[in-house]
C-alpha cells in the first residue's frame, strides 16, 4: 500500500518568501496582542528584521522589545516614521482602525506599509487611506491573512490540483466560539465590530478562493448579544451571490459570544466541489490568545472521488475484480513552531469501482 503514496503529492504549506529577506527591516507602530501573537512570531519564523517598535504606551513598547530583541523604542510616532536605512523599510502599522490615516501623514513619501485591518470604519475612510497612499506614493497594503495560512495554501493547492473536481460547489464558513473582546478595550467604541474586525478575513478568503470572479450580491444581518451590550456587533450571517454561477451556494456563520465550553466550539471552513470537499478547521479562534505549545489545533482533511486516481489503481487492477477501497493516508508536517503549533493535513480518497 506504500506505493499509492506516490500518487499523493506534497501540498503546499508556504507563502512565496523574499529570495533575501535581510534587504528590508521592519518598523512595528502598534504593540497590541496581534503584534505579540502573531507578526512577531510570523517576522522570526520567516527570519525578518524588526528594527523598531512604537506604542502610544511606551512601557508595552519596552515590554515587547525586551521579549523580542527589538533594538530600539521610539519615544514619538514622528520618530517611528522619520527612521531611515540603507535598506527599504517596512511599516507595520498595527493600530486601531481611526488611527491608520494620521499615521500615514506621517510615513516617508515612496513607502512601504503592512495596515492591519479593517481599512477604516466606513466607506469614506477606506476611501481616504486609497487616496493618501495614492498622493504620497505608499505602497500599501491591508493585513488580511487568512489567504496565507499554512492549511489555506495547501487547500488552495488541493483545489489547483484538481482534487474537488473542476468546479467548487458550496463554501461554508462556520464559526460558534468564544471571543476574549476585552483583550481589546478600544472595540466597545467603535460602530461595527464583527465584520470589519473578524469576518472581513472570511469574506477576504472567499474572494481568493474564487479568483478572478467577484461577488455580486449578499444578503447580510449582524446583531449584538443580551450579555455584551456594550458591543455594536458579535455575531453575523451572510451569504453572498455570484453572477457567473448561480448554483454556487457561499454561507458564513460567526457567533463570538458561545459560553458553554469547547464540546460545542466550532471554526471550520469547509469547500465542496464536484469531484471532492475539504474541511479546515481554523484552530486559532477555538482557544484565542492561549498557549497552544504540543496542542494540535489546525488541521486540513480532503475528501477526494475523482478521476485523476485511476492511474492510482491500475497498479491495482489485477489484484481485484470488485471491491469498495478505503485508502487513508496522513501527512504529518512539523512546521517550525509558531506558538508550538503543529499543522496536520489528512487526505482521504475514496475509491468506488466495480469489475
Amino acid at each position: 500500500m506504500d506505493s499509492c503514496s506516490k500518487f499523493l503529492p506534497q501540498l503546499n504549506l508556504t507563502p512565496l518568501l523574499p529570495n533575501s529577506p535581510h534587504h528590508f527591516y521592519i518598523i512595528l507602530i502598534g504593540a497590541g496582542s496581534i503584534v505579540n501573537l502573531g507578526h512577531l512570531p510570523a517576522y522570526e519564523l520567516a527570519n525578518f528584521t524588526v528594527k523598531g517598535i512604537y506604542d502610544v504606551d511606551k512601557q508595552r513598547a519596552q515590554e515587547m522589545a525586551s521579549k523580542w530583541n527589538i533594538p530600539t523604542v521610539f519615544d514619538t510616532l514622528s520618530e517611528a516614521c522619520a527612521f531611515t536605512s540603507d535598506r527599504n523599510i517596512i511599516f507595520d502599522i498595527a493600530v486601531p482602525s481611526n488611527q491608520i490615516v494620521p499615521i500615514l501623514k506621517q510615513l516617508p513619501i515612496n513607502s512601504y506599509a503592512l495596515i492591519q485591518k479593517p481599512m477604516g470604519e466606513c466607506l469614506s475612510e477606506a476611501q481616504a487611506i486609497v487616496d493618501l497612499c495614492e498622493q504620497r506614493h505608499i505602497h500599501g497594503s491591508i493585513n488580511l491573512q487568512l489567504r496565507y495560512a499554512p492549511y489555506i495554501l495547501a487547500l488552495k493547492d488541493a483545489i489547483r490540483r484538481g482534487w474537488l473536481g473542476d468546479r467548487i460547489t458550496t463554501i461554508e464558513i462556520h464559526v460558534n466560539v468564544f471571543m476574549p473582546w476585552s483583550s481589546w478595550p478600544f472595540l466597545a467604541s467603535v460602530p461595527r465590530l464583527e465584520l470589519p474586525y473578524h469576518s472581513v478575513h472570511y469574506v477576504d478568503l472567499v474572494r481568493d478562493l474564487m479568483s478572478p470572479y467577484e461577488p455580486t450580491a449578499v444578503h447580510c444581518r449582524t446583531s449584538g448579544h443580551a450579555a455584551m451590550p456594550e458591543l455594536s456587533s458579535v455575531r453575523s450571517s451572510f451569504s453572498l451571490e455570484f453572477e457567473h454561477d448561480p448554483s454556487l451556494y457561499v454561507n458564513i456563520y460567526t457567533n463570538h459570544h458561545h459560553r458553554w465550553g469547547q464540546k460545542h466550539a466550532q471554526s471550520y471552513i469547509l469547500v465542496e466541489g464536484t469531484g471532492g470537499a475539504a474541511k479546515a478547521q481554523i484552530g486559532d479562534n477555538l482557544a484565542y490568545g492561549e498557549s497552544v505549545d504540543g496542542k494540535q489545533r489546525d488541521y486540513l482533511q480532503v475528501n477526494v472521488i475523482h478521476s485523476f486516481i485511476n492511474k492510482l489503481m491500475k497498479s491495482f487492477s489485477n489484484l481485484f475484480d470488485r471491491f469498495d477501497f478505503y485508502f487513508h493516508r496522513f501527512v504529518r508536517m512539523k512546521l517550525p513552531k509558531v506558538n508550538g503549533s503543529i499543522l496536520i493535513y489528512k487526505v482521504e480518497i475514496v475509491f468506488h469501482m466495480h469489475s
